[in-house]
């Protein structure tokens, strides 16, 4: 049961960090560079949020 929700809570974290980082990088391009740059930022974002959700006590090193 606690393996569940360990899943669980992993898989809720790594959704909501790979959108949040493409929904800023896809916001800033497109607010700054047009929608080439909502997609090409918007890239961008998913690969950070990607390396973000993969451990969550990374994220907790960076605001310390």
């Amino acid at each position: 049961m606690i393996k569940v929700l360990k899943l669980v809570a992993h898989l809720v974290w790594a959704v909501s960090m790979i959108g949040l980082g493409t929904l800023i990088g896809a916001s800033y391009g497109w607010a700054h560079h047009g929608w080439i740059g909502a997609v090409a930022l918007g890239f961008v974002g998913f690969g950070v949020g990607a390396f973000l959700a993969a451990d969550p006590f990374v994220v907790l090193e960076f605001l310390q």
